[in-house]
């Protein structure tokens, strides 16, 4: 069985700590990253409205511009007629999220090239094919392409101020929420377009900026964009597409060219294009490319370019703790909520566990909303419940274990207890006797004994100890074995009670003590006489009804200190009912809060006199339970019947 236990405990040391370092691993490694991104969104979208610059302009091709010009693609000479009208408004960047990857219409083609050629501030993109895990890849010096997917025409490029990629990466959940800044492809790295707007409008030269991968792409002095460490930058969306930077529709725009051709003034207010960058996109219904993010379901993939150049205007960006920044927090809060629930009550180590946690996602929020610093939440606060619950199960079953212990050390103390109360009621002449004591606890301290000295003489004693449970049975248990050592045929009830008590007095270390009811009966004599020391006085009712107590002048408690005891006698007739009885039954107590009290008691035995003492016992405990169920008692009752004949 030993060896049972140790197999036991040991398997506990080790597997706690084997599960604890796996969930090191998985923060380390941001296995529950596909729930950890819930709560970036969430952090997105109630943190208040991040500033947004007022130099991005997005140029739609929507709804109304096709019902215009016809259905996409649209000629490119509507794109060269656009240039040209964006050049004439003062647009500093112009940027196109389309590929012109295909050769069309000559006349078209070279159009369109000549405005690229004439305005000098177009940006074109082009794309890679990916393969499926590789922006997976920790500390990768950049995401690497396979082969190039898509590509504008060199004869446009050539003519183009800058030239980028349009590849952006998907979480495992499917959202879009991170680019690859550069891109490895044949020894070059190719940036992201719209890094290369921001870089133009901060005149900073893309070809001096240092790329650290893993880290950060070094600007400038006063610009660093940090990177995860798979070298990806995390978009910082500010807002809903809709409520996103200035939308004008590509119609309205290459109309007011028109107008400005023919000599009319257009209702289109060409001013507010100029000195912005201008990203040219298609949103028109069914044609766009989407991508879901915090926001949005169906989020236009040109936004993510204007959030990547607001991030670098206003030096705005969203950086991940490191891991083991993360670990550390893990570690940290791991130990604060193992002592909470180690040291404190349940209730209380429940609410300073919840307070914890809260505070600690109140802090991640906190972090996020003014540095734009990403903290794990879910894990942390997952590891917590999980500790929490653990920890109180663990706290549940060694209770329950030494529950379980105490109540068969509780029963081995009630059969102790049960072992010096009488075994078996004694039969006198001219006497019948009954007795019942009923706990409050599984131990009690009401206490009953007699003592037979001849076949005409019966002593009957109850006491009750002061307090409850066990202190009450060991003190019960002493003082039922010393009223025998002091129980002599030749003394008197209150020389009894008088050596009792300086016995009790004098070895009581407790503060406790004990009342004790003692009388001898004799039927030879037809007397009882009696010592009280301080317990509840003998109630008699005789045949014919008539009640009434009997009692001793003097006697105190016994076990607090010594003093003097007297005694009083009185004659019996046939059929005289005694009740001797514990302040439990007459202090029981009703849901109403009322006691069952002496009143009742007399009651009781005055119907039930001309019964047997067994069945005027119990009548009266019967009556008594029915007054307090057990389910409510709340101290010990004792019942002694002695009824003469």
């Amino acid at each position: 069985m030993r060896n049972l236990a140790g197999i036991k405990k040991a398997t506990v040391y080790v597997s706690l700590p084997a599960l604890f370092i796996l969930l090191l691993l998985a923060s380390y490694t941001h296995f529950f990253d596909s729930i950890e991104l819930d709560t970036l969104d969430l952090r997105v979208q109630l943190r208040p409205k991040p500033t947004t610059s007022d130099k991005i302009v997005f140029v739609e091709i929507d709804d109304e511009t096709l019902k215009t010009f016809g259905q996409y693609p649209l000629p490119r000479e509507y794109h060269a007629g656009l240039i040209k009208a964006l050049t004439d408004a003062g647009a500093r960047s112009i940027f196109f999220d389309i590929i012109f990857s295909d050769a069309t219409n000559a006349a078209s083609d070279d159009a369109l090239k000549e405005a690229i050629r004439d305005a000098k501030n177009i940006y074109l993109p082009y794309s890679f094919y990916l393969g499926p895990a590789q922006t997976a890849r920790k500390h990768a010096k950049t995401t690497q392409a396979l082969t190039w997917a898509s590509q504008t025409r060199e004869d446009f490029s050539l003519f183009a101020k800058g030239l980028g990629h349009i590849n952006v990466a998907a979480d495992p959940d499917g959202k879009y929420r991170k680019i690859p800044l550069y891109i490895g492809f044949n020894n070059t790295l190719y940036p992201f377009a719209s890094f290369l707007l921001g870089c133009e409008y901060l005149g900073i030269n893309e070809k001096e900026v240092k790329f650290i991968p893993g880290k950060s792409v070094a600007c400038s002095k006063d610009l660093s964009i940090p990177l995860d460490e798979n070298s990806n930058l995390l978009v910082n969306f500010t807002s809903p597409w809709v409520s996103a930077y200035t939308h004008v529709s590509y119609r309205d725009v290459y109309n007011a060219y028109l107008s400005s051709l023919i000599g009319q003034k257009s209702p289109f207010d060409t001013t507010i294009l100029k000195d912005k960058i201008c990203i040219i996109c298609l949103t028109a219904t069914g044609t766009t490319d989407l991508h879901p993010n915090a926001f949005d379901a169906l989020y236009p993939a040109a936004g993510i370019h204007a959030e990547v150049i607001n991030s670098m205007i206003t030096k705005k960006f969203i950086v991940r703790a490191p891991a083991i920044v993360n670990i550390l927090l893990l570690i940290v809060l791991s130990v604060i909520i193992a002592l909470v629930s180690l040291k404190t009550k349940p209730v209380k180590g429940f609410f300073l566990s919840l307070l914890g946690v809260f505070t600690f996602v109140g802090a991640g929020f906190l972090l996020f909303d003014i540095f734009g610093v990403w903290i794990d939440l879910f894990l942390p606060a997952a590891v917590t419940g999980l500790l929490y619950t653990g920890f109180n199960l663990y706290k549940y079953i060694s209770e329950w274990k030494k529950r379980l212990l105490f109540e068969q050390e509780l029963d081995i103390a009630k059969k102790i207890q049960q072992s010096f109360l009488p075994k078996s009621i004694p039969e006198v002449k001219g006497l019948t006797i009954a007795a019942t004591m009923l706990t409050a606890k599984e131990v009690g301290g009401d206490l009953y004994d007699f003592v037979e000295f001849d076949e005409s003489r019966i002593g009957v004693m109850i006491g009750d100890v002061s307090g409850k449970g066990v202190p009450a049975s060991l003190f019960m248990a002493m003082a039922i074995g010393a009223f025998g050592f002091f129980t002599a045929r030749e003394l008197k009830p209150c020389e009894t009670l008088g050596s009792l008590n300086a016995k009790l007095a004098g070895d009581n270390s407790s503060n406790l003590f004990v009342t004790v009811f003692y009388a001898i009966f004799d039927t030879g004599a037809h007397t009882v006489t009696c010592a009280n020391g301080g317990h509840m006085p003998l109630l008699r009712v005789t045949q014919a009804g008539e009640a009434n107590y009997i009692d001793a002048e003097e006697g105190m408690p016994l076990g607090i200190i010594e003093g003097p005891y007297s005694q009083n006698s009185a004659h019996f007739s046939s059929g005289d009912t005694f009740i001797f009885y514990t302040d439990g039954v007459t202090e029981a107590t009703n849901a109403r809060g009322q006691m069952y009290g002496k009143e009742r008691l007399i009651e009781i035995a005055r119907a039930k006199r001309s019964l047997s003492a067994q069945e005027i016992r119990d009548a009266i405990a019967l009556d008594v339970r029915k007054f307090e169920p057990k389910s409510m008692q709340h101290d010990d009752m004792t019942l002694i019947i002695v009824k003469t004949s």
